[in-house]
């Protein structure tokens, strides 16, 4: 078999012209059509596809505001530091990007590779923070060696620098990275991955004005990726000055004087509310965390068994112990049940209830009035008066002078502390209030629980005849020289009679001033007035009471609270020292030495 050649007729050649002709007119003016909507239609459009394939705007971290004490001196504030950055789409092989990335950062493999995936879903040109502060060792390879590793950039970014350490450290506060989840909760825009945000402290309670507000850069890249111009810039706002109301010398004394105790101090300056000196102990580094500390830092940090994470005044929950006799002077003299001259005699121990109670003083007081009772802290004497009034009146007045809820000072995560009455133990345990339970806490124990900033608040409200002042650590706050926010003094009346705060300001002056249970916080001329108080961590029935509270973490806390002077008080206080033993001699003597330090500052003495 074999195929012939067909022979191609003048009309088929014509009509395979012609049809030919129709497929290239048709194919050329699907090109021009095509042409024309590039080139012409959507001209503006490709011309900004195409400028944005070749230029990157790149975020200006804004440096956070400073935060300076009541003087002018700096608290927190900005250092310049090396950061690494990793840039996605100049990546060719990824491992060994990550093997360089590991090298040149500190961190392990796996530590890199978590930090690329948080960032999966951001575009391949955003620039991944591999590790801040840099050694300028690494930074000067790097840079001198760009051609080398183009998949890394170099940045510069303000970081959070502390200067006096741990001075202050739970007043000021720390920092960390924002986190995923609080990115998408955040507004766009407002944060980015790898920025830094106030978790504690005053940077916390006002990162709305540190933060600052970042800038940009437009730059222009070859096809290489390297920067050939930079079309626009915006630079960035440092944040707003925070001015505090502390005292840093008052403060840095304070801290030295508590030294390796654990405990509180809180002073507060009553013509305006402003906190003076936060002392918390332990205390902790705040810069650590700038310094982006490995997650076992991190742990071992947040499971210290001492807690210096926690800002004690405002976090620690405590027994008040016999501090809580003022409230129960006030709420006895407001409800007509005692006057200032109404006598008993303490014997040692009395029955309340079917079960004996005791005073401290096992060989018993003698016969006590009101001023004698709180100058010698006489259990008994108490005890008769919680008999007399009922547990929910004892709270109301607990409530009145603060508390039970928080001080409502300009610092996050405050604790309320409990304050128990009949409602509290039904809802909690479903059961009654037991008179016998109010004999417990008509001494300030039982399930009764303060903060050192109730305490301190409390105190102060005396101080003041029954004017509750404001709490508060921010003195004003300014941003370009124009003051923005300021704090004012605030003062609300407590529903007490002034003549019932002079008579328990009488017994409060002889706890000091009259070989009472704060005698040594006495100082000549300064008229202080305070009361202690010492808070069992066991029980005195316990059978071993005395060879356990021989052992530190058994004894008692040490509370002492005070002002001065008696007349136009200038300073109220609160020193708390966990586990010191007997607070008229452990917490007294440190107010006092922190008295003498403020007068003499301030030339009143």
């Amino acid at each position: 078999m074999y195929l012939s050649k067909r022979k191609l007729t003048p009309d088929f050649v014509k009509k395979a012209a012609v049809v030919s002709t129709f497929f290239l007119v048709i194919l050329f003016t699907l090109i021009f059509v095509a042409f024309w909507s590039i080139q012409v239609l959507r001209h503006e459009e490709y011309l900004r596809l195409a400028i944005r394939n070749i230029t990157r705007t790149i975020d200006l971290p804004a440096p956070r505001g400073v935060i300076v004490d009541r003087s002018g001196t700096v608290l927190a504030e900005n250092k310049i530091n090396f950061t690494l950055y990793l840039v996605r789409e100049n990546v060719e092989n990824l491992d060994k990007t990550i093997r360089r990335a590991s090298f040149f950062s500190g961190r392990t493999v796996a530590e890199v590779q978590e930090i690329i995936a948080r960032y999966k879903k951001y575009a391949m040109f955003y620039r991944i923070p591999i590790r801040s502060n840099l050694p300028q060792g690494t930074v000067i390879f790097i840079q001198s060696r760009q051609d080398e590793f183009p998949e890394f950039e170099i940045g510069m970014q303000p970081s959070r620098t502390f200067p006096l350490a741990e001075s202050a450290a739970h007043v000021l506060g720390h920092l960390s990275e924002v986190s995923e989840a609080e990115l998408d909760a955040m507004a766009t825009g407002a944060y980015s991955p790898g920025d830094a945000i106030g978790r504690s402290g005053i940077e916390k309670q006002y990162e709305a004005f540190l933060k600052g507000e970042k800038g940009s850069r437009t730059v222009i890249k070859n096809s290489v990726e390297k920067i050939q111009e930079v079309s626009a810039e915006t630079q960035p706002l440092i944040g707003a000055t925070v001015v505090l109301t502390l005292d840093l010398g008052l403060q840095r004394f304070s801290e030295e004087l508590l030294g390796e105790e654990t405990g509180v101090v809180g002073v507060l300056d009553l013509r305006t509310g402003g906190i003076l000196a936060l002392v918390s102990k332990p205390a902790y580094d705040p810069e650590a965390f700038s310094l982006e500390m490995t997650r076992d830092e991190w742990l071992a940090i947040s499971n210290d068994p001492q807690k210096p994470l926690q800002n004690k005044f405002l976090q620690g929950i405590y027994s008040p112990g016999s501090v809580f006799k003022i409230v129960m002077a006030l709420a006895g003299l407001q409800e007509k049940l005692i006057s200032p001259g109404l006598t008993l005699t303490c014997t040692g121990s009395q029955v309340f209830y079917d079960r004996v109670f005791h005073c401290w003083n096992l060989g018993g007081h003698g016969t006590m009035n009101l001023f004698s009772a709180l100058q010698n802290s006489c259990n008994i004497y108490f005890y008769n008066l919680g008999r007399r009034l009922d547990i929910d009146t004892i709270a109301r007045y607990a409530r009145l002078l603060g508390l039970g809820a928080a001080s409502g000072i300009d610092l996050p995560n405050e604790k309320p502390g409990l304050v128990p009455d009949s409602a509290w133990k039904l809802e909690a345990f479903r059961q009654r209030w037991f008179p016998g339970e109010t004999i417990s806490v008509a001494i300030g124990h039982g399930s009764l629980n303060v903060t050192p900033a109730q305490m301190l608040k409390l105190i102060a409200t005396v101080a003041l005849r029954g004017r509750m002042p404001r709490l508060h650590l921010l003195q004003r706050i300014e941003r370009q020289g124009k003051v923005v926010r300021e704090s004012l003094p605030e003062f609300r009346r407590v529903p007490i009679a002034e003549e019932h705060f002079e008579q328990v300001i009488e017994g409060l002056f002889r706890v000091v001033n009259q070989e009472g249970t704060g005698r040594a916080a006495a100082i000549a001329g300064l008229d202080i007035c305070g009361k202690t108080g010492t808070a069992q961590i066991i029980a005195k029935e316990n059978p071993h009471y005395k060879r356990l509270t021989q052992e530190k973490k058994f004894m008692p806390h040490s509370w002492f609270v005070s002002f001065a002077p008696r007349e136009n008080p200038r300073l109220a206080m609160v020193v708390l020292v966990e586990n010191g033993g007997d607070a008229g001699a452990i917490a007294a003597p440190l107010a006092a030495r922190i008295y003498q330090k403020y007068f003499a500052d301030e030339g009143l003495r």
